[in-house]
């Protein structure tokens, strides 16, 4: 893709993602194949914090008709840590989706295999800055960095293979109402085989995986709609934590 349209999608979906609104994008504008998609996708970063897993699980892949997963950076920006709220209403039609996060140790590019040094829980927020008519398009979506909107990650332990390749549910509330319940087993060989997808699909890309970067390893249950105001609630395995969103 040549240097003008990319830098002309960039600053598209930047002055989105700043206003809160959909981007003026149309059909056209995406690009056709899946290494310009993420050629644009990583463009948009100039240091990424942690990244996304998208199309991972049954009702997404649905949607966008993918066979393997694909993956969206995230700025320090967008990245919480253990903190009691997070802002959403910069965000444009947030919704919140419960996920395992691990933390990477070690670089690929270092010539060594990644490994993770720590997981935590926490709700994922996509905010897709696609218009509607956009948003099941599977390159459109590469482009929109996986529908990146925040990530909040909480109850970091250290890693332990063992916990995670046990099957395990997960409930979520919403204001007190609980949300449809969700599963280790809506993840390809649960969120430890999602991550090692991610790995697989990052090296093929070269994309700059770094130590002290997060994973958001796929949603355990659907996405729902949530807004400024709203206290959240996860619970799965020893983890039972909250969140306001402000």
């Amino acid at each position: 893709m040549d240097q003008k349209r990319s830098k002309y999608l960039c600053a598209a979906l930047s002055r989105a993602r700043t206003a809160g609104r959909p981007a003026l994008l149309e059909k056209s504008d995406i690009p056709e194949s899946v290494s310009d998609a993420y050629a644009i996708s990583f463009a948009q970063m100039e240091k990424t914090a942690a990244w996304k897993v998208g199309g991972a699980n049954p009702w997404s892949r649905k949607v966008f008709r993918n066979k393997d997963i694909f993956i969206g950076p995230l700025h320090p920006e967008e990245l919480s840590v253990k903190t009691p709220s997070i802002p959403v209403a910069h965000l444009n039609a947030p919704l919140a989706e419960p996920e395992i996060m691990l933390e990477l140790v070690q670089s690929n590019n270092a010539g060594g295999d990644v490994q993770f040094s720590r997981m935590s829980i926490g709700f994922e927020i996509p905010a897709s800055v696609l218009p509607e008519t956009l948003k099941t398009n599977l390159n459109g979506q590469i482009v929109d960095r996986a529908g990146a909107g925040a990530l909040w990650i909480t109850g970091i332990t250290p890693f332990d293979k063992t916990i995670l390749q046990q099957e395990f549910s997960c409930r979520t509330w919403r204001n007190g109402t609980e949300t449809p319940c969700g599963s280790s087993t809506n993840l390809s060989k649960g969120p430890l085989g999602a991550a090692f997808e991610f790995l697989q699909v990052a090296s093929n890309l070269g994309a700059p995986l770094l130590p002290g970067q997060w994973v958001a390893t796929g949603g355990l249950s659907p996405a729902f709609p949530v807004r400024t105001g709203d206290t959240l609630r996860v619970k799965a395995l020893d983890w039972d934590e909250s969140l306001n969103l402000i």
